[in-house]
């Protein structure tokens, strides 16, 4: 299995925070499971953004790293 996408996650007091890779290689950001904002064209774009309105931090180092592996018959894995 090879390692396909990395998602950063972040939880605070503002509630949980993704930052994803779209299709288009832009970066999508999610609060509380909804759509937040454009899309950016990296994550440190994504964070430093978030980290102007919310208690996020702007170093994608201070969020948790969640990794979608692709698997040999084609799917993902969480």
């Amino acid at each position: 299995m090879d390692l396909d996408i990395v998602t950063y996650v972040f939880q605070g007091p503002d509630g949980t925070f993704s930052i994803k890779p779209r299709l288009s290689r832009r970066w999508r950001v999610k609060h509380d499971s909804e759509p937040w904002g454009d899309s950016f064209a990296t994550a440190e774009d994504a964070a430093l953004a978030l980290s102007k309105i919310f208690d996020v931090p702007s170093d994608l180092k201070e969020w948790t790293e969640v990794g979608d592996f692709h698997t040999d018959v084609g799917g993902l894995l969480p």
